[in-house]
């Protein structure tokens, strides 16, 4: 079971790349931690640093550091508050939303691709699976 896990979730990882290098995405330029950070501002939709912090419970040192960067990448863009000039919000560039976009249409595609290799019976069961799974990840 553990090997063929691995397979699968290095076969996903690869194939997910290859879709976003095609897309012209930039993802093999980011760490798998800027990519989270990006994820999390298009989850959190115009976060601050503290919100961000809080989904990916880490320091908000560590997300000023990371948002910086991102920033200087060209992916992010920080502006202050209209309504408390100490408060710094967080979105996304067109670089990133094309990241985004390109990460939701692999999604897509592989869903597609699954459901198209199992049939119904096999597909209810892996819906079933996979939700059960994401429960007890989100629990741990």
């Amino acid at each position: 079971m553990e090997k063929q896990l691995i397979e699968f979730i290095n076969t996903l990882d690869m194939t997910f790349k290859e879709i976003q290098q095609e897309a012209g995405a930039g993802i093999s330029r980011l760490t798998i931690h800027q990519y989270q950070y990006i994820n999390a501002v298009y989850e959190l939709g115009n976060p601050t640093i503290t919100e961000i912090a809080k989904k990916l419970n880490i320091t908000k040192a560590s997300v000023t550091t990371g948002v910086n960067k991102l920033v200087d990448l060209g992916y992010l863009l920080k502006t202050r508050s209209s309504d408390d000039k100490r408060v710094l919000h967080v979105s996304l560039t067109e670089s990133s939303g094309q990241l985004i976009q390109a990460k939701l249409a692999a999604l897509k595609e592989y869903g597609q691709f699954i459901e198209a290799s199992l049939s119904e019976t096999e597909a209810r069961q892996f819906k079933k699976i996979l939700t059960k799974l994401v429960n007890l990840f989100k629990q741990a």
